[in-house]
């Protein structure tokens, strides 16, 4: 079901490419944070992680990859891996207010390799200058693992957002229970660049973080 609904999404997005401006770009950051938390769990065995990204996009079409240190101690897998790299393409256009994105992301690591991978659809949507509400679905094909999950922002102050995430595995994984994680927290800009982000995150299954990261984006 999830991957019909994938296929469409991306069916209609690939539909209206013709119609897209096409203007090549490219975009580029880097973070440090206190702690890498993926769903409510530690990537980095509660400790700092830098953390980039380079993409380049045409239009409605874009791809990239996103790099991360880690840390999975006790991790019979992934024991011994320190940098976790993300590779994606997908479609993101934007319906009048209504933006869409489809995509396909690859995990690798630096010792054991290549992982696993996802399809990913999400949307937002605008509250007019107020905020935005969102959501998104992960499916992984090769496990049916999936992750969904619903985030709303408010803005205010011209530089500050409040905002969190709700999400769950729907019990897809193998784990004790159905996983629900969320997170909430404080974002401020600095200058044109650069922001804060003061979040707490926690679950069903893990403890709560408070974790704070400085970013830059180009």
């Amino acid at each position: 079901m999830i991957g019909r609904i994938a296929g469409v999404a991306i069916a209609a997005l690939a539909a209206s490419a013709a119609g897209a401006q096409q203007r090549p770009a490219l975009s580029y950051g880097l973070a440090v944070t206190s702690n890498y938390i993926d769903k409510g769990s530690t990537q980095s065995n509660d400790n700092p992680a830098v953390q980039g990204y380079v993409e380049g996009s045409l239009g409605m079409v874009y791809g990239g990859v996103w790099a991360s240190t880690v840390d999975f101690p006790g991790d019979s897998d992934l024991a011994g891996d320190q940098v976790k790299l993300d590779l994606y393409a997908g479609l993101r256009r934007t319906f009048d207010l209504l933006t869409l994105d489809a995509s396909y992301y690859r995990y690798l690591y630096d010792r054991t390799g290549d992982c696993c991978g996802e399809f990913k659809l999400a949307a937002s949507y605008p509250m007019a200058d107020l905020g935005a509400l969102g959501a998104k679905i992960d499916y992984d094909p090769s496990d049916q693992h999936k992750w969904g999950e619903l985030g709303a922002e408010l803005y205010f102050g011209r530089v500050w957002t409040a905002g969190g995430t709700l999400g769950t595995d729907f019990g897809s994984e193998d784990l004790a229970e159905r996983k629900v994680a969320y997170d909430v927290g404080l974002n401020r800009t600095l200058g044109d660049n650069a922001d804060v982000d003061v979040r707490y995150y926690d679950s069903n299954l893990d403890p709560g973080h408070v974790v704070v990261s400085i970013g830059m984006d180009f």
